[in-house]
């Protein structure tokens, strides 16, 4: 992913005219002026004589006794200084950035009235933006960890920034930070307006799963379904999840809802079939799994609980026969029923196989049926190939 510096903030130079300034601080304040009008056409680097000249005449202010002690200097102090740094391509920027800050700090002290906060304002903006160009660049370098140091960093300027708070949880993710990518996405949850809410609420349910916490992954997972019950992947993820947990109960409304958004998703019936097994619905189970392979016939998960779920059903018809007092010739037809179950299930067993045939699943069903069928020469080269993927 390509992240790009975007702009944080437009920049409207407040013009209140305090009487007592000298010559120094008006002649700052007006090429600071000339700069920022350069700036808003989008040629600022045609702005950096002004931006020179206005950063001299403060330090000349700095000197005077009658404006170094006035909060209004050091506050365009730092804006020149932190618009250096953004035309600064070099590492001479670094030492900018920390005047601009440094004044900052002396600004906000000696602004008791708040007379100078809209401008200290857009220097937040300036600072926030040039830790997001040293967070793009570590990006774009793949310098992960110094990357999430630089947004976050950025963020302390601009609290809540909704793309800062974006790109040091991706940072913090590509860094395997996931504590900090949680803190940083948690934040942007609420947000309905950013425009990747739906995948920052997917995000925080995929990063609780893989730091182990069910609880809050199912959590995250169902806020999102909740709230983008059109998006496919959240819904699958919420489904999944209370699979995984095994709240089939609980999701299999779900399920049955997003099928019908989706009929033709395969893994939909597929989980449906795993729901209706866990709740003993065979019937619906068979269904949903058949559904599953007539979308796609290579299903093999599909092919295998499909087998498996007719094999069994056949063991439980046969198993009931031979506990029940039939005559003969009746439990001969029941037998044969029985087998007829088993004999319905090799398609699918066989199927499974036939797709992966490392599959120890899908051999050890395929199996159990020549087992059933006591077909030695069948069961040996099936046992044979389960020993050779234990070597």
């Amino acid at each position: 992913m390509n992240l790009k510096p975007i702009l944080l903030g437009t920049l409207i130079i407040a013009s209140s005219v305090a009487y007592s300034q000298t010559s120094n601080l008006r002649k700052a304040k007006a090429s600071y002026e000339k700069f920022n009008e350069v700036k808003a056409i989008g040629n600022a680097s045609l702005g950096a004589s002004d931006l020179a000249t206005a950063k001299d005449a403060l330090e000349k202010a700095i000197e005077n006794e009658k404006t170094s002690e006035l909060a209004e200097t050091w506050t365009y102090y730092a804006l020149v200084n932190a618009d250096l740094a953004l035309l600064d391509s070099t590492d001479g920027s670094d030492s900018l950035i920390q005047k601009a800050v440094s004044a900052r700090e002396k600004a906000i002290s000696l602004d008791t009235e708040k007379e100078n906060e809209p401008n200290l304002t857009i220097l937040n903006s300036i600072l926030a933006q040039h830790e997001l160009n040293k967070g793009v660049a570590a990006w774009d370098s793949q310098d992960f960890a110094s990357a999430y140091t630089a947004f976050d960093k950025g963020l302390n300027y601009l609290p809540g920034d909704t793309t800062l708070l974006y790109y040091s949880g991706l940072a913090a993710v590509n860094s395997q930070n996931f504590g900090d990518a949680l803190k940083k996405y948690i934040q942007l949850v609420p947000i309905d307006s950013f425009s990747n809410n739906k995948q920052v609420i997917l995000d925080v349910s995929r990063i609780y799963l893989m730091e182990g916490d069910t609880t809050n992954a199912i959590k995250y997972a169902e806020l999102g379904a909740t709230k983008y019950p059109e998006d496919p992947d959240l819904a699958t993820q919420n489904i999944e999840l209370n699979l995984m947990a095994g709240n089939e109960e609980k999701i299999i409304n779900t399920i049955n809802e997003q099928v019908t958004r989706e009929p033709d998703n395969k893994n939909l019936h597929y989980y449906l079939g795993i729901a209706y097994s866990a709740l003993d619905d065979t019937e619906k189970a068979e269904a949903a799994y058949r559904k599953a392979i007539e979308i796609d016939p290579s299903y093999l998960e599909a092919n295998i609980n499909l087998g498996g779920l007719i094999l069994n059903k056949g063991i439980d018809f046969f198993n009931k026969t031979n506990n029940a007092s039939l005559p003969q010739a009746e439990y001969d037809a029941e037998i044969k029923k029985a087998y007829d179950i088993f004999d319905s299930a090799l398609p699918f067993l066989q199927k499974a196989v036939e797709v992966d045939g490392n599959s120890f699943l899908a051999l050890t069903n395929l199996k159990k049926y020549y087992e059933i069928k006591e077909d030695q020469a069948k069961i040996d080269e099936l046992q044979a190939r389960l020993d050779a993927l234990e070597q």
